[in-house]
């Protein structure tokens, strides 16, 4: 019994600092770049109090990233990405009340969950001299979840290239088949369409200084509940909005750069949330570079979050105990280390997460006891050719 802990893993423990998914290079590479990264992503165990019978543990996730780009020609460029995860350990199932009528854990398996999943994607961009259009196509495969997924986007350059604008789409059809399903009386067969469209505008306001901000829009349908959770219901239909501001200032007599991000994100499930992340990216020398970074995270609960599942209601009417749809607050810290050796660059990562309902911004009726701790750590290769 599983619930999709990838597509999680992907929003809590990014890196990236550029705003998401629509900003691109504006000329075409000149060589080849073949690239490797290797993360571990695990969860800090449960603590008895939370979960009163069974198994600690919670997620160990092992992920590999290839990439390959290379030039096609003078305008063209190729695109190759293959992810592979290997998962184990165990998920919040449903939740109880314990004597004093406090919420507590049931998890998920005794034995915990072991899983796979393999991600291929191809895609091309073309570039001119004032703005580049390229798009790419992926396929997601697990044991329970098949995605297929496209997506397009380009920019176009203005006021001698001081100002560019962007524009992204992209769409994906899922197909979940949960394991177990007779034994746990889940859904066989279900799906799910997703499709986003962004727009944003970059700006250089002078040489130490630019600022990008962004809007894009995601509309889901289809099966939108965890079938791996005893009692979840949720809408079929979600619109998501997403608001993103991105400012960097380059300290000359420092030889660093500040980057500030901020991120508003509303979606009619009722959540609402504020992301502010400052990085720091301090040149050592001409080959060394260290990047420190602070986020702060905080969220509103779905309209239909509760943190004692009601099995007296019928799964037609929405409700879920899911830890990612309660109202908390979250802070998380880390740092990279860049060693660029010309044809070679190595990137080494370290993060820690920890979320706690105090931390929030919003009001918090429900505390979930379920919210994740977690460390992450990541070594990449970049070879240029």
């Amino acid at each position: 019994m599983k619930s999709n802990p990838s597509r999680s893993l992907i929003a809590l423990s990014t890196s990236a600092l550029a705003l998401p998914g629509i900003a691109q290079a504006d000329a075409p590479p000149t060589e080849s770049t073949l690239s490797y990264k290797i993360s571990n992503y695990q969860e800090d165990d449960l603590t008895r109090a939370q979960v009163p019978f069974g198994g600690l543990g919670r997620y160990d996730i092992d992920v590999h990233q290839f990439q390959y780009v290379s030039p096609l020609g003078i305008d063209f460029a190729l695109f190759i990405d293959a992810n592979h995860e290997d998962m184990s350990g165990a998920s919040p199932w449903f939740s109880t009340a314990n004597a004093a009528g406090e919420p507590v854990i049931n998890m998920s398996g005794a034995s915990g969950i072991t899983d796979a999943r393999s991600e291929l994607s191809i895609g091309t961009r073309y570039y001119s001299q004032n703005g580049n259009f390229g798009g790419a196509v992926g396929y997601s495969e697990e044991n329970d979840y098949r995605a297929t997924y496209v997506n397009l986007s380009g920019s176009r350059n203005f006021n001698n290239d001081l100002t560019t604008v962007t524009l992204g789409f992209s769409h994906s059809a899922d197909d979940i088949f949960p394991t177990d399903a007779e034994l746990f009386n889940r859904v066989r067969n279900e799906d799910k369409r997703a499709t986003s469209a962004a727009v944003s505008l970059s700006q250089v306001i002078n040489r130490v200084t630019t600022f990008q901000t962004a809007l894009s829009i995601t509309e889901q349908s289809g099966f939108l509940s965890d079938p791996y959770k005893l009692q979840d219901a949720r809408p079929d239909n979600k619109t998501q909005i997403a608001f993103s501001n991105s400012l960097r200032y380059f300290f000359i007599e420092a030889d660093g750069a500040l980057q500030a991000n901020y991120r508003y994100y509303h979606d009619d499930f009722g959540i609402s949330s504020h992301t502010l992340d400052l990085s720091w990216f301090q040149n050592i020398n001409r080959s060394f570079q260290v990047a420190p970074m602070l986020r702060y995270y905080s969220q509103s609960a779905a309209d239909f979050y509760t943190n004692i599942d009601d099995f007296t209601k019928p799964l037609t009417e929405p409700q879920s105990s899911d830890y990612r749809l309660s109202a908390f607050g979250a802070f998380s810290g880390g740092i990279n280390l860049i060693a660029d050796f010309g044809d070679w660059t190595a990137t080494f990562t370290a993060e820690r997460y920890v979320a706690n309902e105090k931390y929030s911004v919003y009001a918090v009726n429900q505390p979930s006891p379920a919210l994740v701790q977690f460390v992450r750590l990541s070594l990449g290769v970049d070879y240029s050719f």
